[in-house]
């Protein structure tokens, strides 16, 4: 799925990781853990092997084979 990206710099993989580090705090502040699956994907993120819609998109696919499709009002 992952498109032709030019590589990130190692302030960019910083950045990256410090948004990983955030949403995944977010979460467990819910009382939730990321999947293994998730974080592989988190890990191609802050790789560069993804941008950020790409991993995205390979978030909601993998919550949709876990849990079905998930509609927010006004889709």
């Amino acid at each position: 799925m992952a498109g032709t990206i030019k590589p990130i710099t190692d302030q960019e993989r910083t950045e990256r990781q410090a948004r990983v580090a955030r949403a995944v705090a977010s979460v467990r502040l819910e009382g939730l853990e990321p999947t293994e699956a998730a974080r592989a994907i988190f890990d191609r993120y802050v790789a560069g092997d993804l941008t950020t819609e790409e991993m995205a998109a390979e978030i909601q696919a993998l919550n949709a084979r876990k849990f079905g499709p998930i509609h927010v009002s006004g889709d």
